[in-house]
């Protein structure tokens, strides 16, 4: 096995300053809450870079359901080298992948089917 975690989640963040609109739009989810527990828990690991929408919302989907369901999640960012070869000994190419229970899940809607169809709405 790959370690403790059932599930992973591979995700890719950017370096803060390319895009204005979209930190714009991060900080009035960070506002209103909806972001906040995310990154309160994962700040270390990001250190000041953000993530895509879509990148954004599957970690949120994910760290969700796993937090009411009691599961371990294992977070990992491709952008940093040491994650980046994980992703590429467990043939993750795109982001953001989720895999749980060994099932691969790769794209935004997908990985949204697969929570509700495995964990329930």
């Amino acid at each position: 096995m790959w370690g403790i975690f059932l599930i992973e989640v591979f995700v890719s963040s950017h370096d803060r300053y390319i895009d204005v609109d979209f930190v714009r739009e991060m900080s009035y989810h960070m506002d209103c809450g909806l972001a906040e527990w995310a990154y309160s828990d994962l700040a270390e690991q990001f250190k000041g870079r953000i993530l895509s929408e879509e990148n954004l919302r599957v970690l949120e989907q994910v760290l969700k359901m796993a937090k009411a369901k009691d599961r371990k999640v294992g977070v990992y960012d491709i952008s940093r080298m040491t994650d980046k070869i994980r992703a590429l000994k467990r043939a993750v190419f795109k982001t953001p992948t989720v895999i749980i229970d060994e099932q691969r899940y790769e794209g935004l809607e997908e990985i949204s089917q697969a929570i509700s169809s495995k964990f329930g709405p």
